[in-house]
């Protein structure tokens, strides 16, 4: 009777165990959607303040305008250099492989190291306000 017991018990534990890992790697799929997603409508945001801005130089996070509705991310910036345009955040795991999804891998997105940004494409010069190992969207 005891050992039926223990049977029980340890049935029980494992499917616990298997519910809770399914329902963290659900949670954690939400979040890396919800981060792609977020990061999708600051470069709207931005490619509308850099349509009429575009010669305009440095930060311009805090001056292009989002929509009321979405939450601020302080990890999202966004500069103008020498006529180019870039919004970056770092890179968490998944978050770079949801956006190549949403934007069929767009030639704009890339991953930034020490020197350069990695895109589909090619690589391209990292200007130094932009930091290693983080998802850059190139305009």
């Amino acid at each position: 009777m005891k050992a039926m017991l223990v049977v029980a018990f340890m049935v029980l534990l494992v499917s616990f165990y298997q519910n809770s890992n399914t329902s963290n790697e659900s949670f954690n799929e939400s979040l890396r959607a919800n981060a792609a997603k977020s990061f999708l409508v600051y470069t709207e945001a931005f490619d509308s303040y850099y349509s009429s801005n575009s010669t305009g130089n440095g930060d311009v996070t805090g001056k292009v305008s989002l929509p009321a509705w979405t939450p601020v991310n302080g990890d999202i910036r966004m500069y103008i250099n020498n006529g180019y345009g870039y919004v970056f955040m770092p890179s968490e795991g998944g978050v770079l492989s949801e956006l190549k999804k949403a934007t069929d891998n767009s030639a704009l997105l890339g991953v930034s190291d020490g020197t350069s940004i990695k895109t589909n494409t090619g690589t391209l010069p990292k200007p130094a306000f932009i930091p290693s190992g983080y998802i850059v969207y190139v305009r």
